[in-house]
This record gives structure tokens, sequence and C-alpha cells, in this order.
């Protein structure tokens, strides 16, 4: 799986399925609004809220182990903080936010399997 690490939650977090379905399913609750956050704080180019919903997005990937995506979001996270030029930042984000289909499908296949 390219993004969701299981061998990072299950040495981190569990290593109980259903404990990880627990997780994911968290995980996943809380991506819809939390990234709804981001994207009206890119959209309203409010650079210190970037960089808040940034961090509070970023934690919950961490927590799964997608490392490349924690990094591009301390990126977000930084950029809001530099106040960098907004375009950048949306360019940043859109890139991310289209792998967001990508990690759902990972989360589906995991709990099809269990």
């Amino acid at each position: 799986m390219p993004h969701l690490n299981l061998a990072f939650i299950k040495e981190n977090v569990s290593d109980e399925p259903e404990f990880i379905t627990m997780l994911l399913g968290v995980f996943k609750s809380n991506l819809s609004p939390d990234l709804d956050a981001l994207r009206t704080s890119v959209a309203t180019s409010n650079h210190d809220q970037i960089k808040k919903d940034a961090h509070k997005v970023k934690s919950s990937f961490r927590s799964l182990g997608m490392t490349e995506m924690t990094q591009t979001l301390q990126k977000l996270e930084d950029m809001g903080r530099e106040k960098e030029d907004i375009d950048k930042i949306r360019q940043v984000f859109d890139s991310f936010e289209q792998l967001i289909p990508e990690v759902l499908k990972e989360i589906e296949d995991y709990e099809n399997q269990q």
C-alpha cells in the first residue's frame, strides 16, 4: 500500500485487526471535516488558518504512518506560517488532495479484508 502503512500501525499502535479497523474509521470520519476546513482556509488565502488546519490534518496522517502525506502537510503548515504565495500553496494542496481517493481506497480494501 503506497500510503497506508499497516506495518507502522501494527508496530506503534496495535496489531489487533478490530482496533485497526476502528482507528481507520475514526480517521475517515475526521478526514472530511478537517479537509474541508483546510480547503476553506486555502480558498480564502488565510495563511494563519492554513497553518493550523494543515497541522491538524497532519496529525491524523502521521498517526497512520503516512510519511509522504505527512511531509506534504508539514510543507503546507510551513508555507502558511511563512505566508508564502497562495498560488504555490494551492498547488501543493491540490496535489495532496488528489491523493485522498487513493488513501480512502486503501482503507476500504483493508476493511474489506477483515
